[in-house]
């Protein structure tokens, strides 16, 4: 590399205006000209160091940069670089200053052999659904070539594989605001939307779809049944998802790794199912779930809880000191925006508690009365006889009467004071009431903070074998009529 010396001389003369500048051309590289010599030794790091594609500073590309301790290979020389290969196999040139020699060895990264499409499934239990879904096109697996079988599904990702397996396609023809959760700008909206308005899906009690929630056996079963048209058999029950869990057992398309209704579903169930229900597919292990015989038409009856509305649950809980500490947590938060306190009452404690303990006996808590025909639905006239039935009316004050409120946690207990525990559950709840304020869906928040209810009741369930606790609040603003003391 060749620059040219400048020498500036200066004489003592008197000033003049101008100025002395020098052209851009006399500082230049003299770039690619000089002889290049063949070297063959290795060198070691030590000044950061960047690979250019040519021995030149102001035309060239950078290829790579160097950490300092890297060892490389030089395999060329020419006036100011060492042309250099990197352990990556990265081949350019650098300044000498920044190496010097040494005698560590210098290895090349072997190249990365290309993996298989979807290779962490080869020899899984569903490898054959999974590549059935992969061949025809209704999953691609991850950039990375995984599937990740035995990751959960959320509920935009079932509804848009489930979808795709009977159209082929996405249905963006339907891609409307049909959930308030759901924009149509969303990946999946085309999908969901497509399903709601062909009756596959229905969404929760609230009016949303919570795309992002993990999907459950129990709403899995239901978009496949409704989708891919599996026969459906002729059952009489309360249970909302009784008839699709049956119709995919009958036909043996649920996989044995099934072991309760409210079980997550991961990728590798999803594809099975699929599967089986694309292929009728009848020769592979299947769960199977009993149900018990219910009543569609028949409420739940007020005499099971004998003459007081706790008298179903464990000795071991104080429900004085349940209630109490739910009341100062009610009325803690009422207080702080200027509303008048709740008071319990006997009749609307002993309603709550009798929907509990339904909710216990069919394993879900929701606000679907017995004989409701479409779920998921808040059906006034249903719940206002459900209360009547019991012999609990309410009085009408600015079009406000009565509401409910549901909710169901994790309890576990078996000591012989397991009020903490059931407390510690009951906070949960209340505290996922008080942080719907300020979202799109504010219906918990706003029955604990409406400003003409005055009085309250709050039932528990307990159920210790499936470690959950279901919880029930009634709010009224006065009864016009109750059952009368029901702890008498």
């Amino acid at each position: 590399m060749k620059k040219l010396l400048i020498i500036l001389a200066f004489a003592f003369l008197p000033a003049v205006a101008g100025s002395f500048a020098l052209h851009a051309s006399v500082l230049a590289e003299d770039c690619m000209h000089d002889p290049i010599y063949e070297r063959d030794w290795n060198a070691e790091i030590t000044t950061g160091m960047r690979v250019r594609d040519i021995p030149c500073m102001e035309s060239s590309v950078v290829l790579t940069t160097v950490p300092v301790g890297q060892v490389v290979h030089v395999i060329a020389e020419t006036d100011g670089y060492y042309k250099i290969e990197t352990k990556e196999g990265i081949i350019g040139w650098s300044g000498q200053w920044l190496l010097e020699p040494t005698y560590k060895s210098f290895t090349l990264n072997a190249p990365e052999e290309p993996k298989e499409s979807l290779y962490d499934v080869v020899g899984h239990q569903f490898e054959t659904a999974v590549m059935y879904l992969k061949n025809n096109g209704i999953i691609e697996g991850y950039s990375d070539g995984t599937f990740k079988p035995e990751q959960t599904v959320n509920r935009a990702e079932f509804t848009k594989i489930i979808i795709e397996a009977k159209l082929g396609a996405n249905p963006t023809t339907y891609a409307t605001g049909c959930f308030p959760d759901v924009q149509k700008t969303d990946w999946f909206a085309g999908y969901v939307c497509y399903a709601k308005q062909n009756g596959i899906i229905d969404g929760y009690s609230d009016g949303f779809f919570r795309p992002s929630n993990t999907i459950n056996l129990a709403e899995a079963a239901k978009i496949l049944v409704n989708t891919l048209d599996v026969e459906k058999p002729s059952v009489v029950s309360n249970i909302w998802y009784q008839v699709f869990i049956e119709a995919m057992q009958n036909k043996s398309f649920l996989p044995n790794t099934f072991s309760a209704i409210d079980q997550t579903v991961n990728r590798g169930e999803m594809a099975e199912m699929v599967w089986r229900i694309k292929e009728n597919v009848h020769t592979q292990p299947f769960a199977q779930f009993q149900f018990q015989e219910t009543q569609p038409s028949t409420p739940a009856d007020p005499g099971a809880l004998s003459s007081c509305s706790d008298a179903n649950l464990p000795s071991s809980i104080d429900m004085s000191e349940v209630r109490d500490e739910w009341l100062v947590w009610y009325n803690s938060v009422r207080d702080q925006s200027g509303l008048h306190a709740y008071s319990y009452n006997d009749s609307l404690n002993y309603s709550a508690t009798v929907w509990s303990e339904y909710s216990d006996s069919i394993g879900t808590m929701s606000h679907d009365r017995p004989g409701q025909s479409a779920t998921g639905d808040y059906d006034y006239t249903l719940i206002t006889q459900w209360f009547t039935d019991l012999g609990i009316t309410f009085a009408n004050q600015s079009g406000v009467t009565y509401s409910e409120n549901v909710g169901w946690g994790t309890y576990k207990c078996s000591d012989t004071d397991c009020t903490d525990e059931l407390l510690a559950s009951a906070r949960v709840i209340f505290d996922a009431f008080m942080a719907e304020k300020g979202t799109s869906y504010t219906g918990h928040y706003d029955s604990v903070m409406n400003k003409y209810f005055k009085e309250i009741g709050l039932g528990f369930s307990v159920n210790p074998e499936a470690e959950r606790m279901y919880l029930t609040v009634h709010y009224a603003v006065e009864l016009a009529t109750n059952p009368g003391d029901v702890c008498e």
